[in-house]
């Protein structure tokens, strides 16, 4: 919760300064989809919400830095088809208070190619099926804190708004598999992320 006042202080102290100082702040918004590999299920069918806001600053006339503050939601999601009926799922939902730091390379024609790291607080996590939440004791511990790569693309369709869409996946396992079982690199399981998210700059 410190860090997120501090954060919003910063957002709103570099918008009332001089254009001089090449400084932009703003706030994102869009959606995640997402898996975890390493589950036992596969394809990006959990859809959750992105919400932050972001500070910038230009480093030379092609490169700049961005930063940002936002929650995310990230998870699984599968169904159990029988004879072409649902008959059951699976979903998992994790809620992240998450610091990505990006580098961006501006093209001249509206694109920029983004890459960078993020740092993520595990703040609430849930597992379900159809008949409600798994209990506390028979979830397998998630890592409280998570680091990952991240990569995309961004248009910017005028001065004050941007869309991107990025590409995010853990550098370490958000938890091991049950009885800590390993196999090769396989440590456990792993956020993989796509987002589409829409930026506005104040």
């Amino acid at each position: 919760m410190r860090i997120a006042i501090i954060f919003i202080l910063l957002i709103i102290g570099i918008s009332i300064r001089p254009k001089a100082q090449q400084f932009d702040a703003g706030f994102v918004c869009g959606l995640a989809t997402s898996q975890v590999d390493g589950d036992g299920n596969s394809g990006f069918d959990k859809a959750g919400p992105i919400a932050g806001i972001w500070v910038g600053h230009g480093l030379n006339r092609v490169f700049y830095a961005r930063m940002e503050l936002r929650y995310i939601q990230k998870g699984s999601f599968a169904k159990t088809v029988q004879d072409g009926v649902t008959i059951g799922h699976y979903r998992m939902r994790l809620n992240y208070l998450e610091i990505p730091v990006i580098i961006g390379y501006r093209f001249g024609n509206g694109f920029n190619a983004l890459a960078g790291i993020s740092t993520g607080y595990l703040g609430k996590a849930q597992e379900m099926n159809e008949f409600g939440s798994f209990p506390l004791e028979d979830i397998q511990k998630f890592h409280k804190f998570e680091f990952a790569w991240r990569f995309g693309f961004e248009y910017n369709q005028s001065e004050h708004w941007a869309f991107n869409v990025m590409y995010s996946y853990s550098m370490f396992p958000i938890r091991p598999h049950k009885e800590n079982i390993t196999y090769r690199w396989d440590r456990g399981q792993y956020n993989n992320v796509i987002e589409f998210v829409a930026r506005y700059k104040i």
